[in-house]
């Protein structure tokens, strides 16, 4: 990894742990119950990496429904907050990379388009806060900025970071937002494989087994 790495940031679903079964079968229970719909997981792989708004304009295509998208969000941020923490592990080599990371003095955040709150009690239930500032778990979820905006101006974001995207490493799972990542100029990207992103070696740096 380059020498001029300040900052980790993290994708958080799919990237620190895998959540997309869990997440899964909480929609599918939602939905369910909402509207009689039976979602399956061929749909629900081109949901993953989404805001929740923007997947549920496909789902409404795709299942001929008229989803109440806060109504729906609220409840399904709830029951992962409730579950999530002791629902889904983080991947094993995490902990290790984070500790060598604050040996060396490098910033660690997290960017994600999850709700924030889920991935602070996630953290801590994992014991990870330690290694996080809670200002710099950043979460695009509200829509009001993107996680290109992010990578384009990281210092404006990431509070404590000065730095430029160069001196960013990230760590994420889709193909979608490293190619953003790449086009702003991020310095080193670690890419983590699971069944879900086959070929994402290609766009990557370096890989790690989800």
């Amino acid at each position: 990894m380059k020498e001029t790495i300040n900052a980790y940031i993290f994708d958080f679903d799919g990237t620190l742990a895998d959540t997309e079964g869990f997440h899964f079968d909480v929609y599918k229970r939602l939905l369910k119950a909402r509207y009689g719909v039976d979602l399956d997981w061929p749909h629900w792989l081109h949901y993953i990496g989404r805001t929740d708004p923007d997947f549920h304009r496909m789902m409404e295509k795709d299942y001929g429904i008229t989803i109440d998208s806060p109504s729906v969000m609220a409840e399904y941020f709830a029951i992962l907050l409730a579950e999530e923490p002791a629902a889904v592990q983080p991947y094993p080599w995490l902990r290790g990379l984070l500790e060598e990371a604050k040996e060396k003095g490098i910033l660690c955040g997290v960017l994600s388009s999850g709700n924030r709150d889920v991935i602070c009690a996630c953290l801590k239930a994992w014991g990870l806060d330690i290694f996080f500032d809670d200002p710099d778990i950043i979460s695009v979820s509200a829509g009001i900025f993107t996680k290109q905006d992010v990578f384009a101006d990281p210092a404006r974001y990431i509070p404590g970071f000065t730095g430029t995207s160069a001196e960013i490493a990230l760590f994420e799972d889709s193909i979608h937002t490293i190619e953003k990542a790449r086009a702003c100029g991020i310095g080193f990207v670690t890419g983590v494989t699971h069944e879900y992103n086959a070929g994402i070696e290609a766009w990557c740096d370096r890989t790690l087994e989800g």
